[in-house]
C-alpha cells in the first residue's frame, strides 16, 4: 500500500507538481512506518558488545601451550616451557634450559595467575609459585613500558646449569643445588638494576672424590648495563673466591682463585688442574672470559 503526497516546486517561473511515494504497511500507524535510526544504532552496539565478549572469552580461555612459543622467541631459545597446562591466565608449566649438546635442564613445576586490575593501568602482573621452593611471599612479575620488574624472586637451579654458562666448566660436571633470591630486580633496555644472592649448596664435581666440596655464596649486583658478580666460600674442602662482570657487549668476564683446604691438597689436585693453571704453590687461577672460552 502506498500513500501519495504532492508538493509544488517553482522552477524558472513555472510551477510544477511533484509526487512523493512512501511505502505504508497496512494497519500500522504512519509514524511507525519510518525506520528508526536508533534501532540501527542499538543493533551496532549490541554486535560490538558481543564481538568484544567473544574476543575476551578467547583470550581468557586461550591454552597455556601458546606461551611456549612466545617465551622461546622472547628468550631467543634460551628458555622453554614443558608440560604446560591450564590457560594463559591461570596455568602451570615446567621451565627448562636447553643444554649445549642435547637435552634440557628442568627447573621444576611453576604455577601462575594473571591479575586483572593492573591491566587497566597498562601493566601485566603475574603471580608465580614454585612447587619445590617454599615461599613466604609469592613472586611477582610485572611487565610494563619501563621493563620487567621482579619482586620476591626465588629460583632453584641444579649446579649443572653453570656448565651452560661456560664451556670451560662443562668438563668439571658440577653438582649440587643453587638457590637464588632477590627482593627486587628491574630488567629493562638499559640493563639490570637490583641485587640477587645465590647459595650453592652441597657443591660437588664428578672429577672429585671429595663430596660435597663445600658451600659457596654469590652476589649479583646490577647497575645498568653491568652486572657485577662476587664469589666467596662459606665452608668446605675447596676454597673459591673471585670477582667478575657480565654485560651484553662483552659477555662474562670472571677472574678467581681456587685452592684446597688444609689436608685436602692430594684429594683435590686433579680437580684444581681442570679449573685452571697453578699461579702459586697450591693456588690455581679460575678465568672465565670470552678469550679463554675461545681457546
Amino acid at each position: 500500500m502506498h500513500s501519495n503526497s504532492t508538493s509544488k516546486v517553482k522552477q524558472g517561473g513555472d510551477e510544477r507538481t511533484t509526487k512523493t511515494v512512501q511505502s505504508v504497511r497496512p494497519g500500522v500507524r504512519e509514524e511507525a512506518n519510518a525506520v528508526s535510526p536508533k534501532r540501527w544504532g542499538w543493533s551496532k552496539r549490541t554486535l560490538l558488545i558481543f564481538a568484544l565478549a567473544f574476543i575476551i572469552t578467547l583470550i581468557i580461555t586461550a591454552p597455556a601451550t601458546l606461551l611456549n612459543g612466545w617465551v622461546q622467541r622472547a628468550t631467543q631459545g634460551q628458555l622453554v616451557l614443558a608440560n604446560t597446562g591450564g590457560t594463559v591466565w591461570h596455568g602451570s608449566a615446567t621451565p627448562a634450559l636447553p643444554q649445549r649438546e642435547v637435552g634440557f635442564i628442568a627447573l621444576g613445576p611453576l604455577h601462575w595467575d594473571v591479575a586483572l586490575l593492573p591491566l587497566f593501568s597498562g601493566k601485566l602482573k603475574i603471580i608465580l609459585r614454585w612447587d619445590d621452593v617454599p615461599q613466604a611471599t609469592a613472586m611477582e612479575a610485572i611487565l610494563s613500558s619501563s621493563g620487567l620488574e621482579l619482586n620476591h624472586a626465588q629460583l632453584a637451579l641444579p649446579a649443572a646449569a653453570l656448565g651452560e654458562l661456560s664451556p670451560l666448566l662443562q668438563p668439571v660436571q658440577l653438582q649440587g643445588q643453587i638457590q637464588i633470591q632477590s627482593e627486587h630486580l628491574l630488567v629493562s633496555s638499559q640493563g639490570i638494576e637490583g641485587v640477587a644472592n645465590a647459595d650453592w649448596l652441597n657443591a660437588g664435581s664428578a672429577l672429585s672424590a671429595v663430596n660435597p666440596l663445600g658451600k659457596y655464596h654469590l652476589t649479583f649486583t646490577g647497575s645498568g648495563e653491568r652486572l657485577h658478580i662476587a664469589l666467596a666460600t662459606t665452608s668446605g674442602a675447596l676454597i673459591l673466591d673471585g670477582q667478575g662482570d657480565w654485560s651484553r657487549s662483552r659477555g662474562l668476564e670472571f677472574h678467581g682463585k681456587a685452592r684446597a683446604a688444609e689436608g685436602k691438597q692430594d684429594n683435590l689436585a686433579g680437580l684444581l688442574a681442570h679449573l685452571g693453571p697453578q699461579q702459586s704453590p697450591g693456588v690455581h687461577t679460575l678465568t672465565l672470559t670470552p678469550q679463554a672460552m675461545a681457546r
